[in-house]
Order: C-alpha cells, then sequence, then structure tokens
C-alpha cells in the first residue's frame, strides 16, 4: 500500500517535485500550494485524509510550527542545509562566470553561507547576505536585492523565496531560485515515507488499561462503556469492581490528543482509578498496568511505559517517573542513604515540580502519599548523607513544635 503524503509547497516546486518523485517507491502526493509561505497555517486546515504531512521548506515549517504540537499526524519538512547553499553557489559561478562578492541571496541562515565559504577557504569580499525572518516583510528583501542591482552592486541573485524570483524575473534582473540537490529531496522523501511506517508501527502497539471501581456501586457500566468507547477498547472483568481494558497505543494517544479521557471521571459519582500498561508484549504491557495501579490516584489517569516509567497523573500535569535506574548518580545515592531508587525519583520527580526550593515534610508526604513520620526517616538520611539541609523553621498555628523547612543538596535535573 503507498504512502499518501500532503505537500505544501509552492507552485515552481511542486513540480519539481512531482518528476523527482518517480524515483520513490510506493508514494502518493497530494499537493496545497501557496502563493507566499505565511499561507501555509489556512491551507494545514483544508489537509484530508492522509499518512504524513511534508513541508517544502522552512519558511512554511515556521509558519506551521503553532500548529505543529498538536498535529495528529506525523510530520516533517525540507530544512536549508548548507549543502543547498553549496550547490546553489556553485551552479551560479560555474555557469555565469560570476564573482562571489557580486551575487546576493537570501538565506535562513547567515551563518551557513559564512561555513560555505569558510569551506572552500575563500578569501575575497563576501556575498551580499540577507536574513529571512518570517516577522520580516518578503517584500523588504526584494527591494533590498533590486536596489543593490540598480546601484550595479551585483550581477546575480539566489533567493529562497519563490515570489521573490518571480518578482526579480518580472524587473529582468538576474535571479535563480534556491537550488535543493535531487539527492536531498529523495532522501527527504523516502524519510518521510519511513517515518509513517514507523508511526504506524508504534500505534498499533498492544497497550493494557485497568479499571478499578474503588466502592461497590450500579454505574460501573455507564463509566466502563464511556473508556471502552473512547479508547475503542474491548475488555475482561476481573472482579466485581476490576476491569482490564486492551486496545492500542494509537488509541491511547488519540485520546489524549483530544482531551478524551478528561470526561471519564466527572460521569462516575464514586472514585475510579484508571491505568496503562505500554510494553513488548501483552504480559508486559499487564505486568505494568498493574503495577501502575500501586502508584494511582483516585480520578486520574496513570501510565506505566515499556521503560517502567510511570507518566501521570492525567489530566494534570503529568510528571514522569522513573521505576528502574541504571543511573550511576542515582544509584550511588541509594547505596548510601539506604533509599529506594525508586523514592529517590520521587524525590527528583517532587522537587521539578514545585516552584520554591524549600519544603516541609507535609510537602514532601503529600506529594509521596506516605504518612509524615515515612517522610521525616526520609529526609533524615538525606540530611545525614548531605543530600538534604535544614534552612529554616516554619511556626505552626497551632499548638506543637515547629516544622523544620529543607531544601534538597543535589541534582535532580537527570
Amino acid at each position: 500500500m503507498s504512502t499518501k503524503i500532503a505537500v505544501i509547497s509552492s507552485l515552481a516546486f511542486r513540480d519539481r517535485l512531482i518528476s523527482i518523485a518517480q524515483e520513490v517507491d510506493n508514494i502518493q502526493l497530494e499537493f496545497y500550494i501557496y502563493n507566499t509561505p505565511d499561507e501555509t497555517p489556512t491551507l494545514m486546515k483544508k489537509i484530508k485524509p492522509c499518512d504524513v504531512l511534508l513541508l517544502s521548506g522552512t519558511l512554511p515549517y515556521l509558519y506551521a510550527k503553532p500548529l505543529l504540537s498538536n498535529w495528529p499526524i506525523p510530520w516533517t519538512y525540507l530544512q536549508q542545509e548548507e549543502f543547498s547553499i553549496t550547490t546553489s553557489l556553485l551552479t551560479a559561478l560555474a555557469n555565469r562566470n560570476l564573482s562571489l562578492s557580486r551575487i546576493s541571496i537570501d538565506v535562513m541562515n547567515i551563518q551557513h553561507v559564512r561555513n560555505v565559504v569558510n569551506d572552500i577557504l575563500y578569501e575575497g569580499p563576501l556575498p551580499y547576505i540577507q536574513e529571512i525572518h518570517i516577522d520580516k516583510p518578503f517584500n523588504h528583501i526584494f527591494l533590498e536585492h533590486k536596489q543593490l542591482w540598480q546601484e550595479g552592486k551585483i550581477d546575480f541573485v539566489i533567493t529562497s523565496i519563490h515570489s521573490i524570483y518571480d518578482a526579480l524575473k518580472a524587473e529582468d534582473i538576474p535571479v535563480m531560485r534556491m537550488h535543493d540537490p535531487n539527492s536531498s529531496i529523495i532522501r527527504r522523501l523516502e524519510q518521510t515515507k519511513a517515518l509513517s511506517k514507523m508511526t504506524k508501527s508504534e500505534s498499533a502497539k498492544a497497550v493494557v488499561g485497568v479499571l478499578e471501581f474503588l466502592e461497590s456501586t450500579e454505574d460501573h457500566q455507564q463509566v466502563l462503556q464511556r473508556i471502552i468507547t473512547t479508547t475503542h477498547a474491548s475488555y475482561q472483568k476481573l472482579n466485581n469492581n476490576c476491569f482490564e481494558l486492551y486496545t492500542t497505543l494509537g488509541h491511547i494517544q488519540n485520546a489524549f490528543n483530544y482531551n478524551l479521557l478528561e470526561s471519564f471521571f466527572s460521569i462516575s459519582k464514586y472514585p475510579i482509578k484508571l491505568t496503562f500498561g505500554y510494553g513488548g508484549s501483552i504480559l508486559e504491557a499487564q505486568k505494568n498496568a498493574q503495577q501502575a495501579l500501586k502508584f494511582a490516584t483516585p480520578n486520574a489517569v496513570f501510565i506505566m511505559n515499556e521503560n517502567k516509567e510511570l507518566q501521570g497523573p492525567f489530566p494534570n500535569k503529568p510528571t514522569t517517573l522513573s521505576l528502574q535506574t541504571k543511573d550511576p548518580y542515582v544509584l550511588q545515592m541509594a547505596k548510601e542513604t539506604k533509599l529506594s531508587p525508586l523514592n529517590i525519583s520521587k524525590i527528583m520527580a517532587f522537587s521539578v515540580s514545585r516552584k520554591s526550593l524549600q519544603f516541609t515534610a507535609l510537602d514532601l508526604a503529600e506529594y509521596l502519599q506516605v504518612t509524615r513520620r515515612t517522610t521525616e526517616r526520609i529526609l533524615k538520611k538525606l540530611v545525614e548523607h548531605g543530600y538534604a539541609k535544614v534552612v529554616g523553621e516554619e511556626m505552626s498555628y497551632q499548638q506543637g513544635r515547629p516544622r523544620a523547612v529543607y531544601e534538597l543538596n543535589f541534582s535532580t535535573y537527570h
């Protein structure tokens, strides 16, 4: 089956891509043509169902960037590289007997041109370089090229923007488009096809979920039905209050992308736990889902992935907690303090989640969901080995001794 690729590009690039795409097997191109790259976000809203999106350059990518974080299918773009600049300059110099210093070129990154010039050990005057920004009107770049031509400072223009090429041609100013080598375009098409296949393979991975009702009620079926419909899952009953779900990674990701999981908890009057386990096999996924259940809190979704990383709670701001680690730093801490790597990972996640560096044993106890006494024992071990320190006291409005204020004394960004 062929891979259907939606391509956002200029008209000129479409014609070139059609001829080059014949070198790549089993792809189908569906074009969405802009007059100027700033039309890209509008075109994205018109894309029909396809396997993958290809943006034809860095400029359309930059205009599309605000939409791409939530884009539901894989995407990629043809990035302007130094190889393209080298090929374009070589084409101009070889075919037109030009001097490099009498060329005006517009690029996304000025440093790329400087790197090319340094690589060829050129020591003469540089070409005129116009840097492209999406907040800089393209007409300004066109006028800069045109002024250099009218002042007799240049003999030729190389442009990355097709509308500027058309405008300069209309003024009879010698110009060529930036030339992406055929090999670069073919490689990008192959990578785009591979990206689609990889994403589909990942989406088809098996996922096992566990739905646990914490109280016996009569509304189980309504909640269960909503969840299996949203996640396209089948299920089996483990006991009166617990169900095991079977679905795929693609369906779960889709539910998260569209915030479909948030409604699960509002339709039940009673607390429920929902976890999902990812794995290389059904058995591994089942084990991960059950392990996630041990750490799950009511009315939130937790995920245990194949790397034994616990993610959650969703839909709140989730954190990732590793339940197994090969980090020698964490292992050394665990050995010294006699704390488990899991507890150390939890403390790291606690630190990253807070805006304040200081905290009390109660703050940490609430995060770890353990008693204050257990937390105080953990903090005592950290303090004894220099991994935490007491930085003050918090006066209580109630009777009792003041609460110590702590600060961690090790790197938590692992």
